[in-house]
């Protein structure tokens, strides 16, 4: 275990936040170890000691940067390392950084790096590589995770081992900015070098696993790459990632050795899985996606606020679970789970299922034209037909419109879309999740509108240490402010199933990200 990072040079303004992690560090060593402990084995030399990973979908880009879908950047903590990561309590763990500290104001951090570390191109893992990194982030043209650090006005390097990053304003969350999906740091000298060739068959980074062949759109083969920070905590050799798998084949392929680790297996086939004798995570704590749909509250009917609460009125919410989730869905009016610190349970108990309460809402809002056009993905049949089902139950007209995803984009960033039916992942800051659906600037805000209650409760959780016993009950008052004002009417929450061989040991339940270390196959 590295030993404490230094405190900052006194000459620099006094920090009034700072997070050690020393502690945290150990337990999560030890956490790794009881794993492979646990596993029956931790002798790397017994059996085939490969990862076989199938993966339903392509892995478009791999540079972190560009990359944005949650499922993508799973695969690419396989090649990268973040500053920071979670344990399974949700509390910020280190990994390539130890500690950050922030100024009295709350407007400028320093991250701590760890000493000596490297990129897998041999190049260093210093202050001034997270600085360009970050920075790329916030600039580079086709950036993914430019919403993400919208806060960052500038990161610079002070000395090899610390990085200043400067904030627009107040945010003492933001280390969780620099958590898992959001800040997977790659090479430095890789993306002056070739940025393209970065994006597309050779990523660098300073993860677990080096890459040693890609072929686009179809795999990917790994080897545990010894530079990694915790090497000592990684018991797999090897790892296959085949992507674009037919998801027909994976319990067969589980059942006869070709994969050893599927992460996104369908609800339905996830009691056959475990019936098979396979092992089965699925657990919202783990990874999920929330159903949710957008009413455009800038077009009309949805400028009368009556006709959104008739729309909110109308929706059955258990119907969807009991018809669509083969019993793993919750219905829940909430924009994140139960497991999140963000999650509040006076937002179900306001929002039930009335439809005599919306039909009257829509006799008295004087609206004549309740006619919708309800923009969804082909995969999102099922959910939509019920949707209108629901709808012109109580008095609306509903038109579902099927697009490709270069149809739909379009419509719903431009916020052009009356109504869209979508899903999302949540975010590791967990103040961005609520952000992306109520701030004005939210990629996911239909209505592109923030109304000043939820300004006002987000501005309170910018102002809150994450350490402060106030933290989530003002998180959660956020919540609340802006499901009462947005546009965003969420459906049901539903755990993204992981199903793995028996001979792959148990790994962490951590939100949306998968930690290799400690996990062991054999």
């Amino acid at each position: 275990m590295s030993k404490k990072s230094r405190r900052i040079a006194s000459a620099l303004p006094r920090r009034r936040t700072r997070r050690s992690f020393a502690t945290g560090l150990v337990a999560l060593l030890m956490a790794g170890v009881l794993t492979a402990c646990g596993s029956g084995s931790a002798d790397d030399s017994a059996g085939d000691n490969t990862l076989k990973i199938a993966n339903i979908n392509d892995v478009p880009a791999f540079d972190p940067v560009v990359l944005g879908p949650t499922s993508a950047t799973q695969m690419l903590s396989l090649v990268y390392e973040p500053l920071f990561t979670f344990d399974e309590q949700g509390e910020l763990q280190p990994a390539l950084a130890t500690e950050y500290e922030f100024n009295d104001t709350g407007d400028q951090l320093i991250v701590t790096l760890r000493d000596g570390l490297t990129f897998q191109d041999g190049s260093a893992l210093d202050a001034e590589a997270v600085a360009y990194h970050l920075n790329r982030g916030v600039s580079q043209e086709n950036s993914a995770i430019k919403s993400a650090y919208r806060q960052i006005k500038n990161a610079k390097a002070l000395d090899p081992t610390h990085v200043q990053i400067d904030l627009t304003e107040t945010d003492f969350g933001f280390p969780m900015i620099l958590a898992n999906r959001s800040s997977l740091i790659a090479s430095k000298q890789a993306a002056e070098a070739d940025l393209d060739a970065l994006n597309s068959t050779q990523p660098v980074g300073a993860g677990p696993f080096k890459v040693v062949k890609i072929v686009p759109g179809a795999s990917m083969t790994l080897e545990k790459w010894d530079g990694y920070w915790d090497a000592e905590n990684i018991h797999i050799d090897e790892v296959t990632v085949t992507m674009g798998a037919d998801p027909a084949t994976l319990i067969s392929g589980l059942q006869t050795g070709e994969f050893n680790f599927v992460p996104s297996l369908s609800a339905q086939n996830a009691e056959l899985a475990e019936t098979s004798g396979l092992n089965v995570v699925a657990d919202t704590a783990a990874n999920w996606t929330e159903t949710f749909v957008n009413v455009n509250k800038q077009l009309a009917p949805f400028t009368n606020p009556q006709v959104v609460e008739a729309f909110n009125a109308a929706i059955d919410r258990d119907a969807f679970v009991d018809l669509l989730t083969y019993g793993l869905g919750t219905a829940s009016a909430n924009p994140v789970p139960e497991s999140n610190p963000a999650y509040n349970p006076a937002i179900d108990e306001e929002y039930e299922y009335n439809p005599q309460k919306a039909k009257q809402l829509l006799a008295e809002s004087g609206e004549d034209d309740l006619s919708l056009d309800v923009h969804i993905f082909p995969t999102s049949n099922a959910p939509a037909e019920l949707l209108q089902q629901q709808l012109e139950a109580v008095g609306f007209e509903v038109n579902l419109i099927s697009e490709d995803v270069t149809a739909f984009y379009p419509g719903y960033y431009n916020k052009t879309d009356q109504v869209a039916l979508y899903g999302y992942v949540g975010r590791d800051n967990k103040l961005l999740s609520l952000d992306e659906h109520f701030a004005e600037t939210g990629i996911l805000n239909l209505s592109g509108i923030e109304d000043p209650s939820y300004t006002a409760a987000r501005q309170k959780v910018l102002q809150t240490p994450l350490d402060d016993p106030a933290y989530e009950k003002n998180l959660q008052a956020a919540a609340l402010a802006g499901v009462t004002t947005g546009g965003s009417i969420f459906l049901y929450v539903t755990p993204n199933v992981t199903v793995t061989g028996s001979e792959v040991s148990s790994f962490g339940k951590i939100d949306g990200s998968f930690r290799w270390n400690g996990i062991t196959v054999g």
